[in-house]
């Protein structure tokens, strides 16, 4: 299955919308994207939203309600749509299925229900979709010391997604406590990670994206807590189902992870299908992403995910060559990112990627060469299930 099954759920009557949203809000695999208290001109909005599944509750005007799911099913006979009801009338539930549908929900029904149900339903479906599966989703920006620059890496590396106008991409700041996401974008968030996991319960597509600042390239950004004594409220679990929402909501999300190895980051390298491990050319440098590897590679599948990018090469404090570098980290080094100190600081103090004051420069060519190969396409999925990182390291 995906990471999140997206749900519609159509229901007018509040008290049982009510108690039937909180039910799929308890369900982690799930993700309420919208809920409509009619079951008038639904057509077109639904299909807009392109759910995995709709619920369409028949309790209120039962009428409506079969008209609605005849609709839907006639328009995509391969949309999953799925009736619920208090009553188990045998002739209702022989006109959904006439309908369209392909079970039938009897409220009310326990969560582990539930969840096995809507899995059988889309058990067709996601194998169906299997072949066209989005490549890259998640990309975490990691680095084994402070100020190698994994930030500048993040920011500029979304910002190249994100000029894609079809490539829908947020950038998240997971350095919980000292990040700079929002001072590299020049931005000033409404809300951070932490007041959006604190409404998650609440939050369907549109609330989600309203909830990001957004910069003039077209990015999403999601800076860190605002204060620190907020870092120890972020609860890992929530933080893990908010990163299906935002893989579900969004084409690419780019994390920049901290320097510290926090529960948070290895949230990050759980759900990234890419690891960016940012070195520069130093023995001190190097040492620590030796050894940050080594630790990487004692989880199940996230040596396969991780990539090299090697910045600042060329500058006079450089070290050790790119020869050297590979033989020492036993990997290839996939991206170069040339020292050029004038255009980084000026895009820093600007608050603006480096395209917007070295367009063109060879550092913002190795950007856009770094989202063309990351850019999400169709790639195979593993059957190899993914090792819980937060559980196995504390």
């Amino acid at each position: 299955m995906r990471d999140v099954i997206r749900v519609v759920l159509v229901d007018p009557n509040e008290e049982s919308r009510d108690a039937l949203r909180r039910l799929l809000a308890g369900i982690g695999a799930i993700w309420v994207v919208e809920v409509f208290d009619t079951y008038q001109d639904l057509v077109t909005r639904i299909g807009t939203i392109d759910p995995d599944m709709t619920i369409v509750t028949l309790d209120h005007d039962a009428n409506a309600a079969i008209e609605l799911i005849r609709s839907l099913t006639q328009l995509d006979p391969d949309r999953v749509v799925l009736p619920a009801s208090r009553t188990c009338d045998s002739a209702l539930i022989l006109r959904a299925i006439r309908a369209g549908a392909r079970e039938f929900l009897t409220l009310p029904i326990e969560s582990a229900e539930l969840l096995e149900m809507v899995t059988r339903l889309l058990h067709g479906r996601e194998e169906t979709e299997a072949a066209t599966a989005r490549g890259p989703q998640i990309i975490a920006v990691t680095g084994a010391a402070g100020g190698v620059g994994s930030t500048s890496v993040a920011v500029n590396l979304a910002a190249s997604l994100a000029a894609a106008k079809a490539q829908e991409t947020i950038l998240l700041d997971f350095d919980m406590v000292f990040g700079s996401v929002d001072a590299a974008l020049d931005v000033v968030p409404d809300n951070t990670l932490y007041t959006v996991l604190q409404n998650f319960e609440r939050l369907d597509l549109t609330l989600l994206k309203r909830s990001m600042a957004r910069h003039s390239s077209g990015l999403y950004a999601l800076p860190r807590p605002l204060a620190i004594e907020e870092v120890a409220k972020i609860d890992p679990e929530t933080l893990h189902r908010l990163l299906g929402l935002l893989k579900a909501a969004f084409t690419t999300v780019v994390i920049d992870t901290s320097k510290g190895l926090q529960s948070s980051d290895f949230t990050a390298f759980e759900m990234a299908n890419v690891i960016l491990v940012v070195v520069q050319l130093d023995l001190t440098c190097l040492r620590n992403s030796a050894r940050l590897l080594g630790l990487l590679q004692q989880f199940d599948g996230l040596a396969e995910r991780v990539k090299l990018v090697a910045n600042r090469t060329g500058s006079i404090e450089t070290e050790i060559s790119i020869k050297k570098a590979e033989e020492t980290l036993k990997m290839p080094i996939s991206w170069q990112i040339p020292n050029a100190t004038k255009i980084f600081q000026g895009a820093r103090v600007r608050g603006v990627p480096v395209a917007e004051v070295g367009k063109g420069s060879r550092p913002h060519q190795v950007f856009l060469e770094m989202a063309r190969e990351l850019r999400p396409q169709p790639e195979e999925t593993s059957t190899k299930p993914r090792k819980g990182l937060f559980a196995a390291f504390f």
